[in-house]
């Protein structure tokens, strides 16, 4: 699929979360825990994490629009399944909801193993969530993202990140039903287990 066609709106997708903005700030969360310094972010899009990432920040995206926004140390166009590092080349990568727009499951994965020296943090929304399954019926209905979106399920992934690395830590926030917004959850708070619908997940090289 020609992902990069889809994310030429970098305005637009950074606007997205701007008006979705406790969405925004209970993703944000979870990834601000897990303290990530120095990392590359695969997938990046125009940086919308990069706020709760400390340090030097690589960002690697299909799209140069995105990177164009992005405000991150260093940028690099290219594709998420062949990244252009050597082996062990980041102590930290990053990356969320790319899992989503990715062909190979397993050849994303493997890729990230490779080039990571420590440690990775992969967020996704799964397709046996309530969310994950609200963006399905979305995409089936044509919606610019999620119609080009592939979902999967939380076992499928955890299988294949623990293939190449082994899962340490898994967090993730927004449990209630898309459509009750008045029961999304406080800013402050996230689960220490995948009872949410955006889940991320800590995985360390063996």
């Amino acid at each position: 699929m020609e992902y990069e066609n889809i994310f030429n709106d970098p305005k637009g997708y950074k606007r997205w979360y701007e008006e979705h903005n406790k969405i925004y700030d209970n993703e944000r969360n979870v990834v601000r825990s897990f303290n990530l310094k120095d990392c590359l972010d695969i997938g990046s899009g125009p940086g919308i994490f990069h706020e709760v990432i400390h340090g030097y920040k690589v960002s690697v995206d299909i799209s140069l629009l995105m990177l164009m926004e992005s405000k991150s140390d260093d940028s690099v166009l290219s594709d998420a399944l062949y990244l252009p590092f050597r082996n062990k080349s980041f102590d930290c990568t990053f990356t969320s909801v790319t899992i989503c727009f990715i062909d190979s499951l397993e050849k994303f994965i493997s890729e990230i193993e490779r080039v990571t020296k420590k440690r990775a943090v992969i967020c996704f929304i799964p397709r046996d969530s309530p969310w994950g399954k609200y963006y399905d019926e979305l995409g089936k209905k044509g919606h610019k993202y999620y119609s080009r979106a592939i979902f999967r399920t939380k076992e499928e992934i955890y299988k294949t990140i623990n293939k190449y690395m082994k899962i340490i830590t898994v967090r993730s926030t927004l449990s209630s039903e898309p459509s009750n917004e008045k029961s999304w959850e406080d800013n402050d708070i996230y689960y220490d287990d995948d009872r949410g619908s955006f889940i991320c997940v800590e995985a360390i090289t063996r």
